[in-house]
């Protein structure tokens, strides 16, 4: 690497590899590159450098266990706007990801960087196959993460997410149906504990 190079250059450089071969980069040399580039440049780099399947670092980052610090660290670095922006470049968005994969400390990063009504808003985006992140937790048998999802959100809110259909006509509880059978009945029975208290606090309260 020259002496020479510029912090743009240097972040170009890491992102790129690691778009090439996701694996945990240097932290610091990351934290003190984004430092040293506008937000403006951070999120260009950010969303425009993918790999073969058009996915950005962060994405990527979502995917690999242990890497919520990565994604803390580039979200973190843009403006509150950007940080939403960024998650929606990809239509299989890093919350879901995270969610699929069950990474239940990247899930809360993720949404611990976005404003309460930035984390609503993708909390209920639909990618192309019209899942939502609570969808993807579903199918990837996460109870912890299935709970995060729905932790922060009103009763109405929560019954809300929880009858959104995807493109199949399914819902987060049918999604999970279709999983493997022991994984299915402890994500069934805690969006059924969901949807029961969600009900009484909408419809039985004072």
């Amino acid at each position: 690497m020259s002496s020479t190079q510029t912090p743009e250059g240097e972040l170009r450089q890491i992102i790129t590899g690691y778009c090439n071969r996701p694996d945990y980069p240097d932290i610091e040399r990351l934290k003190n590159l984004l430092n040293k580039v506008s937000g403006d440049q951070s999120y260009k780099l950010l969303s425009s450098i993918r790999d073969y399947d058009n996915n950005t670092m962060l994405t990527l980052a979502a995917r690999q266990r242990r890497n919520t610090e990565v994604c803390v660290t580039l979200l973190s670095s843009l403006t509150p706007a950007g940080r939403l922006k960024l998650i929606l470049v990809n239509k299989f968005t890093a919350l879901h990801q995270a969610s699929y994969e069950g990474h239940t400390d990247t899930v809360s990063g993720i949404l611990n960087c976005l404003t309460a009504e930035q984390q609503l808003q993708l909390v209920f985006t639909q990618d192309s196959d019209g899942n939502t992140a609570l969808h993807d937790a579903a199918q990837g048998g996460s109870t912890e993460t299935v709970k995060i999802l729905l932790d922060n959100l009103t009763p109405e809110q929560q019954l809300q997410l929880l009858s959104v259909k995807n493109r199949k006509d399914e819902t987060a509880y049918q999604k999970a149906a279709g999983i493997y059978k022991h994984l299915a009945s402890n994500i069934m029975t805690t969006l059924e504990h969901y949807q029961k208290e969600a009900d009484y606090r909408v419809n039985y309260r004072e």
